[in-house]
């Protein structure tokens, strides 16, 4: 069985199981599904070794300072577990993403990866919603101390 029809067979029994239909798609392709109000892709990675599953979270907030940047990379490397967070330079989307090896990616596997992808999308969108409602001159008064962390003023939950 090649990695394609691995990756179809494996779609087909995981939409069997959600009691959903696919889209029609051809052999290979991406295949999107909606999950909690969130659209979800599943794809093979280029190698065709592996399941990619990622959820768009919206456009990066701006952030003059890089905080918001600042606690993403953090978040990347401390904390995010199976799911990483992902930027198009190109259009300044933000994107939750995770891998499962494909002879892993039976339903349970698959279902607990896209689970927890789409909860991790949802937090991080609620995230970037509330960095936009911090109050700038606020948040970034204490920045400008010597002493001052470049976090101070910025809500503990969005903290690392």
């Amino acid at each position: 069985m090649t990695p394609h029809e691995t990756f179809d067979t494996c779609m087909g029994a995981f939409a069997d199981a959600l009691g959903i239909e696919l889209p029609e798609h051809a052999e290979g392709d991406p295949v999107a599904i909606s999950v909690d109000g969130v659209e979800v892709t599943l794809r093979e990675d280029a190698g065709g070794g592996a399941v990619v599953i990622s959820a768009e979270i919206g456009e990066m907030p701006p952030d003059a300072g890089g905080v918001f940047a600042s606690v993403a990379l953090q978040s990347n490397y401390a904390a995010m577990g199976e799911t990483a967070l992902s930027a198009d330079a190109g259009t300044g989307e933000f994107f939750a993403v995770s891998s499962l090896p494909l002879a892993m990616a039976g339903v349970d596997a698959l279902s607990h990866a896209v689970e927890t992808l789409v909860d991790r999308a949802a937090e991080w969108g609620r995230l970037a919603t509330a960095f936009l409602d911090v109050d700038e001159e606020a948040g970034f008064s204490k920045a400008d101390e010597a002493d001052a962390s470049p976090l101070s003023g910025i809500p503990d939950f969005i903290r690392v």
